[in-house]
């Protein structure tokens, strides 16, 4: 894991991610504090392409601070945001999975947005504000029954190829369905 310094300013207040804003993210921690530096981490997830083969891929995770738009000369605050991104050879016929949380408040719940991009007619995205209420079920993939998961099935009005998807918190995109059958399935390593 790199770090990356900057000036520490005493008289700002860094907003926080909770316990919850870090399971959406491919990060091995519970809890962070944020103090104003970057954090870039990377960690391998499997995925089983098809029924057939595995295939490793690259989660790399960013969680930068920066000044609130709210933030006035004598309030200084900084928003927390981070993202995680997997890039995926185009030959499995997808492109990249990709999920962001936003903090702005310590009050609120954060912002989330997922979005999947495929080789096909088109991706997904979904975004989920401070005050939305979100339902979350379970999911068996693979013979393992994961919890706290969003699932999500696009419009089949030609909009998208993708059938379905599933985010669990703490494991990251752990399945998704394209319209021409082709899935893939997060293989549980024990992480």
């Amino acid at each position: 894991m790199a770090f990356v310094a900057c000036v520490h300013d005493s008289s700002i207040t860094y907003h926080h991610f909770t316990r919850d804003d870090l399971s959406h993210l491919y990060y091995d921690k519970d809890t962070l504090t944020s103090t104003g530096l970057d954090i870039h981490y990377k960690d391998s997830v499997k995925f089983l392409l098809n029924d057939s083969a595995t295939i490793g891929v690259v989660a790399t995770t960013e969680i930068q601070s920066s000044f609130s738009q709210w933030t006035f000369f004598e309030n200084k605050e900084e928003d927390i945001f981070g993202s995680s991104l997997l890039y995926f050879n185009k030959k499995t016929g997808f492109n990249f999975l990709y999920i962001s949380v936003s903090r702005t408040s310590d009050t609120w719940n954060s912002e989330k947005f997922f979005q999947i991009s495929a080789n096909g007619i088109n991706g997904f995205e979904k975004q989920y504000l401070p005050n939305d209420t979100v339902s979350l079920d379970t999911a068996l993939v693979l013979g393992k029954i994961y919890q706290n998961v969003y699932k999500f099935y696009p419009p089949l009005e030609g909009k998208s190829d993708i059938r379905l998807i599933y985010f669990a918190k703490k494991y990251g995109y752990i399945k998704i369905e394209k319209l021409d059958g082709t899935k893939i399935e997060r293989i549980d390593t024990g992480k």
